[in-house]
């Protein structure tokens, strides 16, 4: 089959490129051609020429392009308008909230909550404005709503493919149809070398994300003030300049920093590092995120997971069976949850060994792969 996967900034560093390469090789390994299709062109270095994206001059080119590489299959995994004399099976895999959510963040800033309503024109202009939802400018309002109506058209055409049941039922609830979409869950990172959490000594918890509001590191931090037990904190992720800074100031405020370690932005291999060293991870988001690859990260090293109830984190952990999960911005219940596995050993070695077994076995690349052709084909099936 020749595969093309058309994403925005395909060359660069992130969640969504790094699964768009990692199932990218895998369909090469088995004899399927693949092409990269991106707007921006890519001027870093890569291992593989085949890795270079075809740069195409707009969204009405890919099509063109598309069809000129003779595809069989185009992969959206960003908004597209599509084209009515496209010829090409197209399917978009849904990697957000857009689709219902035109910020795409589900999260009222100016209450630190997630945002619970359904789509519509009203209750979202009114939680950009009122509920600081997003970005208020007027021309990016315009091209946020544009781009979720854009979604509305095309999914009503083409399968959608959604890394959650969350993300699935918050699209029926703003109107889209349910036979059209379908979930496919992440599939966990490679399974990385065993080392049970260390037993002796001051037990480390690591935070993995960026350093923004949503990802609720103000609420993390206050939890931690009213742990009673030694413990180390490793917070490892970068931000703009301006939360990276407030949020180390509330550390010093809260009299943190002697149990909190800023490492900023780090590499895969520092990431399993900081896993293997760790307790536990902590993942308390206060945004609906739509699964939460983190949780699989630390499934694949064997690490138990505190974390929050919001947005697609409870089905994977309900699957990994390796998670302490809290209301968002449960101050005290974040710091029992912490401190139930500082003080218990054993409880944090059981349900990383339990998340650990439960990835290979529902979270494996190789199922992940089976299904996405399967939706290929139905793709294909439709386009005829």
């Amino acid at each position: 089959m020749r595969i093309g996967h058309y994403m925005e900034g395909i060359g660069y560093p992130g969640g969504i490129t790094t699964y768009i390469r990692r199932i990218s090789k895998s369909q090469r390994a088995v004899g399927h051609t693949v092409y990269y299709l991106d707007i921006y062109p890519f001027t870093g270095g890569q291992d593989e020429a085949v890795d270079l994206p075809i740069v195409v001059c707009d969204r009405n080119d890919l099509f063109v392009q598309a069809k000129a590489l003779g595809l069989d299959i185009l992969h959206l995994h960003t908004t597209v308008r599509l084209q009515p004399q496209t010829c090409i099976p197209v399917i978009r895999s849904v990697h957000g909230n857009s689709p219902y959510c035109p910020s795409g963040s589900r999260y009222l800033k100016r209450w630190d909550q997630p945002c619970d309503r359904a789509y519509s024109l009203e209750g979202c202009l009114w939680g950009k404005f009122v509920d600081g939802c997003g970005s208020i400018r007027p021309q990016a309002v315009y091209a946020e709503f544009q781009h979720t109506w854009q979604d509305m058209h095309a999914l009503k055409i083409i399968p959608a493919i959604t890394n959650s049941q969350f993300v699935k039922d918050q699209m029926i609830r703003s109107g889209y149809l349910a036979d059209n979409i379908h979930v496919l869950h992440l599939p966990a990172p490679d399974i990385i070398e065993y080392l049970p959490p260390k037993q002796e000594g001051v037990p480390h918890f690591v935070f993995l994300g960026r350093i923004t509001l949503e990802k609720g590191l103000v609420w993390l931090l206050q939890a931690l003030a009213e742990v009673k037990v030694p413990l180390q904190m490793d917070i490892a992720g970068a931000g703009n300049q301006q939360q990276e800074q407030a949020i180390r100031q509330l550390a010093e405020q809260l009299g943190l920093m002697n149990r909190v370690t800023f490492h900023g932005w780090v590499n895969e291999a520092q990431v399993i590092q900081l896993l293997q060293r760790a307790r536990a991870l902590v993942f308390p988001s206060v945004w609906h995120e739509p699964a939460g690859l983190v949780s699989l990260e630390a499934a694949a090293a064997g690490r138990a997971i505190v974390a929050s109830k919001v947005g697609g984190i409870p089905e994977y952990a309900g699957c990994l069976q390796n998670a302490l999960l809290v209301e968002p911005n449960d101050v005290l219940g974040l710091a029992q949850s912490i401190e139930q596995l500082a003080t218990d050993w054993n409880l944090a070695k059981l349900m990383g060994v339990e998340g650990r077994q439960m990835a290979k076995e529902h979270f494996n690349l190789e199922k992940h792969l089976q299904e996405l052709m399967r939706l290929y084909e139905l793709s294909a099936a439709l386009a005829r």
